[in-house]
């Protein structure tokens, strides 16, 4: 079935409701119910029943939801062992400036990379109390956290950010249903530039070589004349967290992973861990350990419902021929090396207008990967300019997921904090795009 130019309507739909009313779920619905009745006219309802039964009869889907349940679960149980509390007081012994301070919440976010969301709620916590006696404004904390989450998580190929995005290799076509996820995965993370910049650059940004611009440079002159806010050593006192508590079932997932490759037995593993390690010890009772394991798998419900409405969607507009009718007709007027450009160009827009980056990589995967294929386009390189596209969106949208809950971690509101980063974002955005034009016509 071939739509021809209605097939475009559910995308525009969808993203122009996105922009205007900043809700990704309930426009979501209005473009997958359009995408349905554009497939099945009045039997839309079935339509979409009949799609969602193949999503969960599907490999994908279902493998998905099993690794982001459990990632869900392991990450609440390591946020409650209070671990991480561990390498605050050890850098205590060594932080004597600003300088260091900064530097060691990078280093922080590098050893804390198997989730963003340990990452962005986590690191806050547990440097503000250092931060604040070397007078570092909040929000300078707050874009190398912001930096460090799902950049460097995007890095990691055993993260809940590589699974969803095996995923999707698998669905577009780049990767084999039963190819193995940790080689596949490398071969993207090897271009995705902004990740890469983008931490580079929040390093610099610490360490002083790249020198504080725009809202930042006006924040720490300020904060070098006012005091420092009170308040920070009860903080202290609460800290009762050992390091072995977050280090051994970390550890217990990558060893695992590179034993069997085997993601979903490597969380597994570190769960058991959790338990071995906790209970004994008192860190928490056997009711408290489940509490938090099911806290977790709720926490994942949300992106879930969001990713099924999504693969549904995206079934949808395979249906109704999407994808060849865009490729029909941007070949007459495309060069195909810029593809890879213009694929994170757009999907770090629409991201940074408000459109859920899972969903945009959903979305975009479909469409630029086979456009890329026809033009003889490395496949990888094009798919990990739409991961690098999401993310760089997801840096510097103010209200955002990932601005929202550093913004939490920092105690600062993201009006506040996105105008801190967005200089640095811009300079990333700007070095990839180039890098990615260049890559484009080389391979």
């Amino acid at each position: 079935m071939n739509s021809g130019i209605l097939t475009i309507l559910p995308i525009v739909v969808l993203v122009v409701l996105v922009l205007v009313t900043k809700k990704v779920f309930e426009s979501l619905i209005v473009a997958v119910a359009l995408v349905f009745i554009l497939k099945d006219g009045t039997g839309f309802i079935q339509g979409f029943i009949n799609s969602c039964y193949n999503v969960f009869a599907g490999d994908t889907y279902p493998w998905v939801l099993l690794m982001l349940t459990l990632f869900g679960a392991l990450i609440t149980m390591l946020l409650a062992s209070k671990g991480i509390d561990g390498f605050r007081r050890i850098a205590l012994k060594y932080i004597k400036s600003e300088r260091s301070s900064m530097i060691f919440t990078w280093v922080l976010g590098l050893i804390l990379c198997i989730d963003d969301y340990i990452n962005d709620l986590a690191i806050g916590p547990s440097v503000r109390s250092i931060t604040d006696k070397y007078k570092v404004p909040r929000e300078s904390i707050g874009f190398i956290i912001l930096a460090m989450g799902v950049p460097i998580c995007a890095l990691l190929p055993i993260s809940a950010m590589a699974v969803f995005v095996f995923g999707v290799m698998q669905e577009s076509g780049v990767s084999a249903m039963d190819a193995n996820m940790l080689t596949e995965y490398m071969k993207v993370v090897r271009f995705l530039v902004y990740p890469i910049a983008i931490v580079i650059i929040a390093l610099l940004v610490a360490i002083g070589i790249i020198p504080k611009i725009g809202p930042m440079k006006k924040l720490h002159a300020k904060a070098a004349e006012a005091a420092v806010e009170a308040g920070s050593e009860e903080e202290e006192e609460k800290s009762d967290g050992s390091l072995i508590d977050f280090i051994l079932p970390v550890l217990t997932v990558v060893i695992v992973m590179l034993i069997t490759s085997d993601l979903v037995v490597s969380v597994i593993l570190a769960l058991v861990v959790c338990f071995v390690l906790y209970i004994p010890r008192k860190k928490m009772t056997v009711g408290d350990y489940f509490k938090n394991f099911f806290e977790g798998v709720h926490s994942m419900v949300e992106i879930l419902v969001i990713l099924l409405l999504v693969f549904a969607f995206v079934d949808g507009l395979k249906e109704i021929g999407f994808s060849e009718y865009v490729i029909s007709v941007t070949t007459p007027v495309l060069v195909g090396g810029i593809i890879p450009m213009l694929s994170f160009v757009i999907v770090a827009l629409l991201v940074f207008g408000g459109v859920d980056y899972w969903a945009v990589i959903l979305l975009m995967a479909p469409i630029t990967v086979p456009l890329a294929a026809n033009f003889g386009v490395d496949q990888y390189l094009t798919m990990a300019a739409v991961v690098s596209g999401a993310i760089c969106g997801g840096t510097s949208c103010f209200f955002g997921e990932q601005m929202l809950m550093c913004s939490q971690a920092v105690e600062r509101e993201s009006v506040e904090l996105a105008p801190v980063a967005f200089p640095y974002v811009a300079i990333g955005f700007v070095v990839t795009a180039v890098i990615y034009l260049i890559l484009g016509f080389a391979l």
